[in-house]
């Protein structure tokens, strides 16, 4: 058996109420649970939420729901812990799940199916979306006490071009073999692969600024093709 876990708390502290934004006429966690559907990849979509309110309010979704305990919100704990725990609370016999949240309108069903394409090679752990970054790492700068400060002052007049491109992590999804969410803990490393995700697509929901931005990616996308983003 497949099995697609949406992560979906019940709060959020810098952007209120983010899972239930309305988003293009639909709230926020509408669009993974759409992504999971058109993806035909799972036998079975559930919502691990710590609220009731949540279950309530999707119920009409015809889904499955598993009630994690608020302790699972505290940020010492990450998607390893909740993954866990879900698992823990399945009798079905389960192949492989994937790790959504909801708050991720632009995964695609594409993006879900390559990811599960991959792991199911056997030749990985874990399978993840990311990114390249837009510009070198190596030539970043932070502010301290107000002051600029290069994180590598020796690669500042050297080239862009001779840089390797770097990744980060979208948070999009995770894919796994039950066994290994129940015995490991997911790593960047070679055991682990990745969907690459174009540039312009991957963007965090941190902000209001950040909802901004995603909101007219995803109006552009859906004016050119609603069905195949």
């Amino acid at each position: 058996m497949k099995i697609a876990i949406i992560l979906a708390k019940s709060y959020s502290k810098r952007v209120p109420k983010k899972n239930f934004r309305i988003f293009n006429g639909k709230p926020m966690i509408h669009w993974i649970i759409d992504a999971a559907k058109k993806s035909n990849v799972f036998d079975k979509i559930i919502i691990a939420t710590d609220s009731d309110q949540i279950i309530k309010k999707l119920k009409k979704y015809n889904l499955d729901f598993i009630k994690r305990p608020k302790e699972l919100n505290k940020e010492k704990y990450g998607i390893d812990e909740v993954m866990k725990y879900c698992l823990s609370n399945l009798s079905e016999k389960i192949d492989y799940a994937c790790c959504l949240y909801a708050s991720s309108p632009l995964t695609t069903y594409k993006d879900i199916k390559k990811g599960f394409s991959k792991i199911r090679t056997n030749k990985h752990k874990y399978v993840f979306a990311a990114s390249n970054f837009s510009h070198p790492v190596e030539r970043s700068f932070k502010l301290k006490n107000r002051k600029i400060k290069m994180f590598a002052k020796k690669y500042f007049n050297i080239s862009s071009k001779f840089f390797s491109e770097t990744y980060h992590d979208t948070g999009y999804f995770y894919w796994a073999k039950a066994m290994t969410w129940r015995k490991n803990y997911f790593n960047y490393n070679s055991k682990s692969s990745f969907v690459k995700i174009p540039n312009w697509r991957a963007q965090d929901l941190d902000t209001l600024d950040d909802l901004k931005k995603v909101d007219l990616i995803f109006k552009s996308l859906y004016k050119k093709n609603k069905q195949n983003i």
